[in-house]
């Protein structure tokens, strides 16, 4: 029993050190390169979520909501913020980026409202991201 505990935490971990090194990677690239961050975002998002930017932007509400009840609270979290850098980045370039901008945004405040309803704990973060969120970026 505590070895299954230890191996699902370690597991936990993996995976929301992956989103953090994404989240660095497109905080780092250049608005120009925005391309290469989303196919490798969306290649680790299909590999170990089975998502992509594209499939959330066009996925209903409530689908994607079914599929975000499921994930660690911590996932769902990094997942937000790796969303909201990706689209900060695609903001900034006139490059098609193979997802649908506007529709992001509002699954992007979806996945904030998801949190502050299920979440224990308040985000000063989470509520500067949803105010940009909601000004069109």
């Amino acid at each position: 029993m505590i070895n299954e505990k230890d191996t699902l935490l370690r597991e936990i971990q993996r995976l929301t050190l992956l989103l953090k090194t994404l989240i660095s990677k497109v905080v780092d690239i250049e608005p120009n390169d925005i391309d290469v961050a989303v196919e490798e975002t969306d290649t680790v998002l299909k590999s170990t979520f089975d998502l992509s930017l594209n499939a959330i932007s066009i996925m209903p509400n409530d689908d994607f909501k079914s599929v975000i009840k499921d994930l660690n609270e911590e996932h769902v979290e990094r997942l937000t913020e790796l969303i909201f850098e990706v689209l900060k980045k695609a903001k900034q370039t006139d490059k098609t980026t193979g997802f649908n901008i506007i529709e992001l945004i509002k699954k992007n405040i979806l996945l904030i409202n998801f949190l502050d309803e299920n979440s224990d704990t308040f985000s000063m973060e989470r509520m500067a991201m949803k105010n940009v969120l909601q000004q069109g970026l």
